[in-house]
């Protein structure tokens, strides 16, 4: 069995039903958070593996977690977003 606590922030609750469905039929552990602030409680109150980002989340922005996780910790995230500008992309990796 696979134990590895995953997080997934995304809002659009279509969405983030199917990540779910996969990661859990790989037997992931998911947490799930459908905007900043519980992306942000939910990761330093677990010991999380892997952080699924969307950008475009309610309360905190998803480039405002990644820098407040990035602060603390070198926790892979995988950015998910519908921003398609170069200017996003390059943002994005800077912020980590």
């Amino acid at each position: 069995m696979n134990y590895t606590n995953i997080l997934l922030v995304e809002d659009e609750k279509n969405i983030s039903d199917v990540i779910k469905a996969y990661l859990i039929k790989e037997e992931f552990n998911v947490f799930l958070a459908n905007d900043g602030e519980i992306a942000l409680n939910l990761f330093n109150n677990n010991d999380i593996h892997l952080i699924i980002l969307d950008l475009m989340i309610p309360k905190v922005s998803g480039e405002e977690v990644c820098k407040k996780i990035r602060s603390v910790s070198n926790v892979p995230i995988i950015m998910l977003t519908a921003k398609t500008h170069e200017d996003d992309r390059i943002e994005g990796l800077s912020i980590g």
